[in-house]
Parts: structure tokens; sequence; C-alpha cells
């Protein structure tokens, strides 16, 4: 199939309505987009809070490559490494190479920025057919239990049901990790004891939740007003 080629400038989703787009001078109801563009373009995610202008995008390659020494930093954080459950400290090129995988795999990664300046990443992973499996780090202790990830996390979902296709979203922690478990319970997310879910855990004392589209639409009505999602790239661009 060819791929749609999606010019940025021309082709947003403003949430305050039945989201519409209008491509190439083509105006479309969200049932008739093409659901090959969709899943081949690059995505940013915008929503101008009281903490700032909040955005979750997609990186192209030399966004990567220029976020990676920061991003390692945040990864290697005593803190963060326990909660992550790294076992060792990565480089930035260990980074990239995980951003690759994650991509190859067919795994969505997005960087998050608070008025211009990276706050941490988060991405969709072990993606199969409409279900994938959500992670997200805010890398600066002093950011910290602001709220921010639960902001973050909200923008990614809304991206994830309405644009990238996923229609359940998973999400395993361990047991000391209160904090995260806190924000999913914000998000909207519930307990799974299902098989599926016990398929994304690492270890049998792991915490697994999952969400659906009309749980967390009923948890966030107010942000579905205020987000606004735009194409920046096609994928194959990269």
């Amino acid at each position: 199939m060819k791929r749609a080629v999606v010019n940025p400038a021309i082709l947003s989703i403003n949430m305050q309505s039945d989201w519409f787009c209008d491509i190439d001078g083509i105006s479309q109801r969200s049932g008739d987009l093409i659901d090959n563009m969709l899943a081949e373009t690059l995505w940013s995610i915008e929503a101008p809070l009281a903490q700032g202008t909040l955005r979750v995008f997609e990186p192209t390659q030399t966004e990567v490559l220029t976020a990676a020494p920061l991003l390692a930093a945040f990864y290697n954080d005593s803190h963060n490494s326990a909660m992550l459950t790294n076992t060792r400290d990565l480089t930035a090129l260990e980074v990239v190479e995980t951003y690759q995988a994650l991509r190859t795999n067919g795994g969505r990664t997005f960087l998050l920025e608070q008025d211009g300046v990276l706050m941490g990443d988060a991405d969709f992973r072990n993606v199969t057919g409409s279900e994938a499996e959500f992670a997200i780090l805010i890398g600066s202790r002093t950011q910290q239990s602001r709220g921010l990830g639960t902001r973050y996390a909200a923008m990614m979902h809304i991206a994830a049901l309405r644009v990238l296709g996923f229609e359940r979203i998973y999400a395993t922690i361990i047991p000391m990790n209160i904090a995260s478990h806190r924000m999913l319970e914000k998000l909207g997310y519930q307990l799974d004891q299902s098989l599926r879910a016990a398929s994304f855990t690492d270890a049998e004392d792991d915490i697994a939740m999952s969400i659906d589209w009309a749980q967390f639409k009923r948890a966030h009505t107010e942000l579905l007003t205020q987000v606004v999602i735009i194409a920046r790239a096609p994928l194959n661009n990269l």
C-alpha cells in the first residue's frame, strides 16, 4: 500500500469537536481516515496547562540523538533506576539503540517537554494488534510527584486511543512504586488479573493494570477539550 505523505502544517486534530481533519484540501470525518496513514505518521500532542505548555511527541532520529545523553542521566539516577528495575547504567548510545529496537518491533516512542525543556520520555511497547503496554518516566527528581506524569500520560493515551488505533493499554509496576500506581489509578487504570495482563509482568509480585477507551474517556472529559494532536511527518521519512 502506498504510504500517505502528510504535511504537518495542514493536518491537526482538535479534541474540542468530533475530531476533524483537512488533508490537502480534502475534508474527511474520523471514520473515513486512512488507517495506514495514522499508523505511519509521527505525532505530537500539545496542551497549554497551568504547568506551562506540555508537549509529547514522537521524535525523529536526530531528536533522539540529541536527547540521549540527558535521557541516559535520567535512567541512571539511583531512584529512577530502582523503579525501572534496571540492573546497570546505560550509555547514550544504548538509549539510541533502545529507541531503534522499540520502533523496529512496532513500538511508539515519545519525548516529553515542558516549555521546550526535556522532562522525560515514554512509550507504547509490546504492540499486538490494538493492544500495547505503556511506560513513562519523568526524569528529574525535582519534577516528580507534581502531577506532570499524569498529565503527560493522559495526553499520550488520547493519541493512543484516537490516532494510533489502540483499544486497550496495559501497564505493570513493582509493588514499591507507589507513585506510578497512584498515577495509573488517576488515569482510570484498573487492576487486571487476566492471563493477557500477566504476560507483561517480569516478576510474580508485579502489579498488572489496564484501561480501555471508555474508561479513559470517563476519567478525562475535561482534558479531551484541551489537547491538540498534530501530525509531524511520515515515519518513512526518518
